[in-house]
């Protein structure tokens, strides 16, 4: 009986003996995943980088093949190696990944944008009146409305206007006595001249004599009335007075109580900026006309289109009644709208037909060709941080790399900087790869973390 427990007791021993021995042993690493960062398959020690070009790497000293400048030891070398991933050969065909090279290329684009047609500034005119006065009636009543030339605007009552009224008036009252004296001493002159010329030359030229002092005597008379005329004249026509509103006021003699503007050439209303029953002073602005003859086309362009577009660039516009209209990209200019980020663009325009002011039209900017380094569109991976690309090194190792793009056009899109020309990148499958090295380099933090808290 005693045998029996001592043997039970020594294989219970040995059991657990066992046991815990097996806890303690290490697995082997399985060897078997395709997709593994750098480090897992070649620690990295040093690691060597071109000052300028950061894509040359390598693992000893030595020069840039591109530059010919020497290489100089990365000290950050361990967290480059994170960021790097192997993918082996036949998990590459299982993804599909597809390689393309950084080039260069002529890249050219088409940017449609809409127009709307807009009057013309240099053809807007604002109707002011240019003395003090109550605005007493308005003929126009409405924006858009079309105004014929010669047509009434508005009715002024104006003191200032009757004063000067009065004023011409009087002054040809007053002169009228003088201007008939110099019809007939100028009547008289003609008679004399003639019976001169009946005699001889030596009277005809004793009668020039006496008829070039008297004209002379009448133009001392005639002037100081004349120029006080000419100067009354142009004021009145200042506050609205036609040609035949003087010829009026010169037969008639009596004032205009009222003023009536009439419009210099055939418009349509803009803005209308006063009503009847207000004082208006002079360059009050009553009212905005536009010539509808005279118009530009508006455009915005966006940020995305703005590294594209030039001055003279060739532009289509096709408006809804089938007229098109072909002409260049004028009015481009450097200020940019610091709310929209958008540049408002403004072009004149001829049409076949009287314009429509407001109405659309389709516009197509035919851009310049641009020669830069492009990559295919697809193989731009964008996020919050930038934009990246999957470049492919040696021996199927991918790294992440920002770059800075530019102009784009349907399948491709420029890089500016991050790439030279001759790398490669992934265009398709990169965002498995970008994923997988996201992963290593979690993976790397992890481990660097876990053996500084050892």
């Amino acid at each position: 009986m005693k045998n029996t427990v001592a043997v039970l007791l020594i294989t219970v021993v040995v059991g657990v003996l066992g046991f815990w021995l097996g806890g303690r042993q290490t697995v082997a690493p399985d060897n078997s995943h395709a997709v593994q960062s750098l480090p897992a398959i070649a620690p990295f020690t040093q690691t060597y980088v071109c000052p300028m070009h950061s894509h040359i790497v390598q693992d000893h000293p030595g020069d840039c093949p591109i530059c010919g400048m020497d290489l100089v030891l990365m000290k950050d070398a361990a967290a480059v190696a994170a960021k790097q991933i192997h993918v082996d050969t036949a998990t590459l065909q299982k993804l599909g990944v597809q390689l393309a090279k950084a080039e260069r290329a002529t890249l050219t684009h088409d940017i449609p944008v809409y127009g709307t047609l807009v009057p013309d500034e240099s053809a807007v005119m604002r109707i002011t009146p240019n003395v003090s006065g109550l605005l007493t009636r308005l003929h126009v009543s409405r924006v858009g409305q079309r105004i014929e030339r010669g047509q009434v605007l508005y009715e002024l009552s104006s003191k200032e206007a009757l004063d000067i009224q009065y004023e011409y008036i009087d002054t040809l009252r007053r002169g009228m006595p003088a201007m008939h004296m110099a019809m007939e001493r100028r009547e008289q002159h003609r008679a004399k001249l003639e019976q001169a010329r009946a005699l001889g030359p030596s009277e005809v030229k004793q009668a020039e004599h006496e008829i070039s002092d008297s004209e002379e005597q009448l133009r001392s008379i005639l002037q100081p009335l004349e120029r006080d005329l000419v100067l009354m004249k142009l004021r009145l026509k200042q506050m609205g007075f036609t040609d035949a509103m003087l010829d009026q006021l010169s037969k008639s003699k009596v004032a205009f109580e009222v003023i009536r503007a009439h419009a210099s050439r055939a418009c349509v209303v803009q803005a209308v900026m006063a009503r009847p029953g207000m004082s208006v002073d002079a360059m009050t602005e009553i009212l905005h006309c536009v010539d509808p003859s005279s118009a530009q086309i508006e455009i915005v362009l966006y940020p995305d289109q703005l590294d594209w577009v030039e001055e003279g660039d060739a532009v289509t516009l096709a408006f809804a009644d089938g007229e098109t209209v072909k002409t260049q990209l004028r009015g481009l200019h450097p200020l940019v709208d610091e709310a929209t980020r958008t540049l408002r663009v403004r072009m004149p325009v001829t049409l076949g037909r009287a314009p429509k002011l407001g109405e659309y039209a389709q516009v197509t900017i035919h851009t310049t060709e641009h020669e830069v380094l492009s990559v295919p569109k697809s193989a731009v991976i964008r996020t919050g941080r930038g934009d990246f690309v999957m470049r492919a090194l040696d021996k199927g190792h991918f790294m992440p790399q920002a770059v800075v793009t530019g102009i784009e056009t349907a399948d491709r899109i420029a890089i500016r900087d991050g790439l030279e020309a001759g790398d490669q990148v992934a265009v398709n499958g990169q965002f498995l790869l970008d994923a997988a090295a996201s992963i290593a380099d979690t993976a790397q933090r992890m481990r660097a973390g876990q053996a500084q808290a050892r």
